[in-house]
């Protein structure tokens, strides 16, 4: 049983969605105006910036880093608006603690690339998740350009026994030195690695370049451009930047809902009969449309509504109704970057359609909060799904329903349990889920919203 009691994780089984709702804000765009306000000179206002715990990390860390940040408060309570005084990266100090990213491989990766240029001393660290997660994709390329970055042996995983490799895996000391510019192929299309490589480009000798394998989510040049921070040069595929000499001028950044945790409501609308649902405020950004493509690709009956901006973000209201069951579809090559987090909800949805759903080139969700190719295909056929799972993907073969009655295991991932929960919709026994603790990383309302839309 998770931690929202048994009137939220209860069997809503077959209880269609109605109403409108708005999801938080966008959890990457959220981290990227936390960070990159610390560029600007002035107060920055971020108006429905994320809750979530990950970019509660990103914010704590900044505190310890000098950044002073404020949380507005309307009656007393909290709200999602903050609020951060910016100084130009050279107002950071050092911190007196080690930076603990908890379990947010952004927070981690960005703050890596902030520190690079920075003359004192840092740690990085996280939970035994982000102590699993490869992080010489991100430090190698600092390293070249003259950062000094050291692996801390520790020999345990954090607060566990397990044991871990030393090199490549955090925590890992970083101490800024005098930067060179440089142009940087990365292998792997990665919107985290790109944004760290430039952040400490910013604070080198010379233009900093990362060129792309294929399109990621552009926030961070749209941002860069929002806040006139100066590009080199940018297209879909590359992005140059230069030393920030002089800190632009602060402006209110407005965040969008998050698409990623929309995609979790837009599944469960197209899989339960009678469901019509309004989604509100959604960034359509097209480094992140994937489970909307694939969803209206098997014919799902959604429509985009009143499409407007958020600064440089588009921004749409997302409606979606049950029609009938979903085609089968086929997704991999270049397009899983642009939504490998919907790879689970999407996957639920390929296990009740006609036909085949296939994923493939997606070995990436192996190196994720868990093992999430491994996770969500073990998870399916406990469930009565007809899958082959393979070694960057899997196949299903659609079925009118599933038995269910199985335990759903997370492994203390977000996206897993959130699955879980909408499964549990549409299953014909009560799935046994393993916990819902971490949804808060991401979401932290989501089990109370999907309640209310299905009440």
């Amino acid at each position: 049983m998770g931690r929202f009691g048994p009137e939220l994780c209860c069997h809503m089984k077959q209880k269609p969605l109605k109403g409108t709702v708005s999801v938080p804000g966008d959890k990457s765009i959220s981290h990227r105006a936390l960070i990159f306000s610390t560029l600007l000179e002035g107060i920055c206002e971020v108006k429905n910036c994320s809750q979530a715990v990950d970019c509660e990390s990103t914010a704590e860390c900044l505190s310890a880093l000098g950044v002073r940040i404020d949380r507005e408060r309307e009656r007393g309570a909290v709200t999602k608006n903050v609020t951060v005084h910016g100084q130009g990266l050279a107002s950071l100090k050092r911190p007196s603690t080690t930076l603990f990213a908890g379990n947010s491989g952004t927070t981690i990766r960005l703050l890596s690339g902030l520190l690079a240029g920075q003359p004192f001393d840092s740690v990085l660290d996280g939970d035994k998740s982000i102590r699993k997660r490869p992080m010489q994709r991100v430090t190698k390329p600092l390293a070249e350009m003259g950062a000094s970055i050291e692996f801390l042996s520790t020999g345990n995983g954090h607060d566990s026994g397990e044991k871990l490799p030393v090199t490549g895996y955090a925590p890992y000391s970083i101490r800024g030195g005098n930067l060179t510019g440089r142009s940087f192929d990365l292998a792997v299309a990665s919107a985290q690695v790109e944004t760290a490589i430039l952040l400490a480009g910013l604070q080198a000798d010379g233009a900093t370049t990362v060129n792309l394998p294929a399109p990621v989510r552009d926030h961070t040049r749209r941002m860069f451009q929002y806040l006139s921070v100066p590009l080199v040069h940018a297209d879909e595929r590359t992005l140059s930047v230069k030393r920030l000499t002089t800190p632009p001028k602060a402006k209110r950044i407005d965040v969008p809902a998050d698409m990623s945790s929309a995609a979790f409501f837009m599944v469960a609308a197209c899989l339960v009969e009678g469901s019509d649902l309004l989604l509100k405020d959604v960034g359509m950004n097209p480094g992140r449309l994937l489970a909307l493509e694939v969803l209206k690709s098997m014919g799902a009956a959604i429509s985009i509504e009143n499409p407007r901006s958020f600064g440089l973000e588009p921004v749409a209201d997302i409606r979606v109704k049950h029609e009938g069951r979903l085609k089968g579809a086929s997704i991999g090559g270049a397009e899983i970057a642009r939504g490998i987090d919907e790879i689970p909800i999407l996957a639920l949805a390929g296990a009740l359609c006609q036909g085949e759903f296939t994923v493939s080139g997606a070995e990436e969700l192996r190196h994720k909060e868990s093992d999430r190719l491994e996770m969500i295909t073990d998870n399916l056929k406990a469930a009565g799904a007809d899958l082959e799972a393979r070694q960057d993907g899997f196949v299903i073969r659609g079925q009118a329903s599933l038995a269910g009655g199985s335990q759903w295991k997370t492994h203390e991932d977000h996206r897993l349990a959130m699955t879980g929960l909408i499964a549990n919709l549409i299953c014909q026994e009560k799935l046994d889920i393993e916990e819902t603790d971490s949804i808060k990383i991401s979401y932290p309302t989501f089990a109370m919203d999907l309640a209310y839309l299905t009440d």
